[in-house]
């Protein structure tokens, strides 16, 4: 087989977003995906995502977004966060930015669908149902054996596979971790009330609950983040027994609450890789980087990884004496980046996890000051856009 410019490993929202810039820019790309091609139904996805403007633009621009159905984008206009044990709330709205929306509630299994069937029509190659088992990287090319005995060469290899991905474990990539020593449960629900667009995130002193709008303006997606303990004692709740606790967590703001879904839950961890670029080999996305769903912030984080990666590669001639440098320079704004949020959310957990009436105080005075004054409030909602 012709060798490949790039192959990528993983076929999530990530990986296939990148396999499609890079094949529009005139290279020859390949995605080896584990499983089989996304298919979503009629109710809604467990899994969703909140996707900042820069996301939005991505997407775009490489005709992603165009071909998302309509019926299945939730923008939304405002936030509400409080904290549950204080008087402390703050409330952003588009139009102090002068903005349509702030962002979009996207179901992942939508998103990886539409993107898939973009890549196929743009002429990417995807094998599906198997893996890379091999990889061989040095600073000429990449080989790669996949799971079914094929063999394939390419100039770079991306690993694109997620939190537990087998290329960034198989080339012995330093990787920084900790336990958050929370789960998350997450579902789909009916309110009695109207969401009216906007996103609300409580901070409850085992954790957050984020109640995020979709389509129907009577549904939310909830993931509700809580420490082991407190996580274990839900998972094993009935359903009723379940909502009951949920109307008291989330102040009852949006009336009575019924589940639509089942109940899924996930374990919850911070992980960095060290290195993200090694000879012939680029990590981004999950596989960089994983941090806490409380702010939303995982995909957004990895869509920029994309669109800067892809700035280096937008033609089809590799420019290689100068490419070393601007990778590296990649890496490392990249980099920085996902530690200042990595920083942002322990600071952020920690900061609302205290129940001592002074740390209280502090939580309330501290919303309620970032509410107040207008230009910290507008540098808060720039940074939720992606600006």
């Amino acid at each position: 087989m012709q060798p490949f410019t790039f192959i990528v490993a993983g076929a999530g929202m990530i990986g296939l977003a990148t396999a499609i810039g890079l094949q529009q820019a005139g290279h020859r790309v390949i995605v080896i995906e584990r499983g089989e091609r996304p298919e979503y139904g009629s109710a809604p996805e467990l899994r969703v995502s909140a996707l900042a403007h820069r996301s939005r633009h991505l997407l775009e621009r490489l005709g992603s977004w165009q071909r998302m159905p309509v019926s299945r984008l939730g923008p939304y206009t405002g936030m509400r966060v409080w904290d549950y044990d204080s008087f402390g709330r703050i409330e952003f709205d588009a139009s102090e930015l002068a903005l349509a929306d702030i962002g979009a509630i996207v179901e992942n299994k939508v998103l990886e669908q539409v993107l898939w069937d973009q890549a196929v029509a743009a002429g990417v190659a995807i094998m599906a149902t198997t893996e890379l088992v091999q990889q061989q990287v040095d600073d000429q090319r990449v080989q790669v054996t996949l799971a079914n005995g094929q063999t394939l060469t390419g100039d770079y290899l991306i690993a694109a596979d997620g939190a537990r991905s087998t290329v960034r474990a198989q080339a012995n990539l330093p990787l920084t971790f900790w336990d958050y020593q929370q789960q998350a449960q997450v579902a789909v629900l009916t309110t009695e009330l109207p969401h009216q667009g906007i996103a609300r995130q409580v901070f409850l002193p085992t954790g957050p609950l984020a109640l995020l709008p979709l389509v129907d303006a009577h549904q939310v997606s909830i993931v509700w983040s809580a420490d082991t303990e407190r996580a274990q004692q839900l998972s094993t709740l009935s359903d009723s027994d379940f909502i009951r606790q949920l109307q008291v967590a989330s102040d009852n703001c949006l009336g009575l609450l019924q589940l639509k879904s089942a109940r899924a839950t996930f374990p919850l961890r911070m992980q960095y890789c060290q290195r993200w670029v090694q000879q012939r080999l680029l990590v981004l996305g999950d596989a960089a980087h994983s941090i806490h769903p409380l702010a939303g912030q995982g995909a957004n984080l990895g869509f920029a990884d994309v669109a800067d990666l892809l700035a280096i590669f937008a033609h089809p001639e590799l420019q290689v004496a100068t490419l070393p440098k601007q990778l590296r320079q990649w890496e490392r704004q990249r980099k920085a980046a996902a530690v200042t949020m990595i920083g942002a959310m322990e600071s952020f957990k920690r900061g609302f996890a205290g129940s001592a009436s002074w740390a209280k105080l502090g939580r309330g005075l501290a919303l309620q000051l970032a509410h107040r004054v207008t230009p910290l409030k507008q540098q808060l909602m720039r940074a939720a856009l992606g600006a």
